[in-house]
């Protein structure tokens, strides 16, 4: 267990922030930008799915998975991400020696292989019912964004929702029937009008393409604003890179005419830009192609 040297600027912002973090992992994980997803432990089999759908739409991002290695959502959060090879962090409502629930032992020495376990909890520590709402805020505060999937009405997963809000970051909905407990929480959020209703990681990566401050590269800042965030970057293969850089944004180019400057076939152009399209960063219109931004 190693004690982090200084406190992430996200964590330092926020309300009652941690004077210590104790860890286990890759802590450069933590420059990373981060998306939190969080949800009720009595899932339900479309709250799994919903889950696994999502965090491999959003691997197209060079992001981490942040969740709190609870029971339910959070747990299949965290495997999600390490099927996709995408880095997760954990935080913990516990000493980093007292993993809790005991049954996901296992699942936090395999994030700790290349993502993260974190708590402001010292050696030793028991798991207290008074820890977990405390835990939710780094999930939140360390996070751009927050999805919530399945969500009773008093559950952890709306406490973080909320502590996202006042944070000011953005938080994701997944809608659910009106007769399930579990959707409660969902109608909740969306009737006050303080989350963005979803239907795929898609929509995600969508709605944060609209804040370009999050894509473009910017220099290195002193600022300690939450807004500061780590910029966002794709996770593409080179392939899809070459494609990406060689359209335009503004002029609309054919498959012939990309496969000739890159002295590729257009059947393997086509699969790339299919990928691309998915992705959101390239459109098509009238079998021509352009980059969307």
């Amino acid at each position: 267990m190693k004690v982090l040297d200084e406190i992430p600027i996200l964590l330092r912002e926020i309300n009652n922030p941690p004077e210590k973090l104790y860890y286990e992992g890759n802590f450069d994980i933590l420059e990373k930008p981060c998306i939190a997803i969080v949800g009720t432990r009595k899932y339900s089999d479309y709250g799994e799915m919903a889950t696994k759908q999502i965090v491999k739409e959003l691997s197209v991002l060079d992001i981490a998975i942040v969740s709190g290695l609870a029971k339910g959502i959070d747990t299949i959060a965290h495997k999600a991400a390490i099927e996709n090879q995408l880095p997760t962090i954990a935080f913990l409502g516990s000493g980093l020696d007292e993993i809790y629930p005991k049954e996901n032992y296992e699942l936090a020495k395999q994030i700790c292989k290349d993502g993260l376990i974190v708590s402001e909890y010292p050696s030793k520590t028991q798991p207290k019912s008074m820890h977990f709402p405390q835990r939710n805020r780094l999930v939140s505060g360390i996070s751009l964004a927050t999805v919530v999937i399945e969500a009773p009405e008093k559950s952890g997963a709306l406490i973080t929702a909320y502590l996202a809000i006042d944070q000011g970051r953005e938080v994701y909905v997944v809608p659910g029937d009106i007769d399930r407990i579990n959707s409660k929480g969902i109608i909740k959020l969306l009737q006050k009008g303080a989350a963005y209703a979803i239907g795929s990681g898609k929509d995600i990566v969508a709605n944060l393409m609209q804040q370009p401050h999050l894509f473009k590269k910017k220099e290195k800042s002193q600022d300690k604003s939450p807004e500061n965030f780590p910029e966002i970057g794709y996770r593409l293969t080179e392939e899809e890179k070459k494609i990406f850089r060689f359209l335009p944004r503004y002029r609309l180019v054919t498959v012939d005419k990309i496969a000739e400057g890159l002295n590729r076939s257009t059947t393997s152009i086509l699969t790339d830009l299919s990928i691309l399209e998915i992705y959101g960063l390239v459109k098509t219109e009238n079998g021509k192609y352009r980059r969307t931004c």
